[in-house]
């Protein structure tokens, strides 16, 4: 049977397990983290959001609808790393410690940490960090740069607490 990895990832491994608490008090395996490496193509944008999506589904236990939040800001922290990067990969991380899942993508490239801005209303550019900004907020988490640039990251809660205001629906 052929493989369907895509020869253009260079590296994966799923690590380690530690124990997550339940409502119960008793603790579960807590899922394998995931670190990839692509080739820094665009073309491998998609190929790391479904490798990302179907991590956070799967493995993180991660509701859809917050699923598709981390989508976009999976797709735009790529997207970003392999346009601005200059290293020959870009590395996807993602892993559940406790009740919060931590993403990083690695573009390899020390460079200023990189700052979302306003684009003009004609801009076809320059929006992606504002939006990385605003699903991670809505998602109840934070994000940012490693001091050198070269990773960026964001970390949130799996589930958000359920609110009066939404009816005591998880948000």
């Amino acid at each position: 049977m052929a493989s369907s990895v895509p020869t253009s990832v260079i590296t994966t491994s799923l690590m380690g397990c530690r124990g997550i608490p339940t409502a119960g008090g008793g603790a579960r395996i807590a899922p394998s983290p995931m670190d990839v490496s692509f080739v820094r193509d665009a073309s491998r944008v998609s190929q790391a959001r479904r490798i990302g999506t179907t991590w956070l589904r799967n493995a993180g236990r991660v509701p859809e609808a917050r699923v598709d939040s981390a989508e976009v800001v999976i797709s735009e922290l790529v997207g970003n790393a392999i346009v601005h990067g200059t290293s020959d990969s870009v590395g996807l991380r993602m892993r559940r410690v406790g009740d919060e899942v931590r993403l990083e993508v690695d573009d390899g490239s020390p460079s200023e940490v990189p700052r979302p801005r306003r684009a003009g209303a004609e801009a076809e550019q320059g929006r992606g960090l504002w939006l990385v900004d605003a699903l991670v907020t809505e998602l109840g988490g934070s994000w940012g740069f490693t001091d050198d640039g070269t990773v960026a990251w964001c970390v949130f809660p799996v589930m958000r607490e359920t609110s009066p205001t939404n009816r005591g629906r998880a948000a």
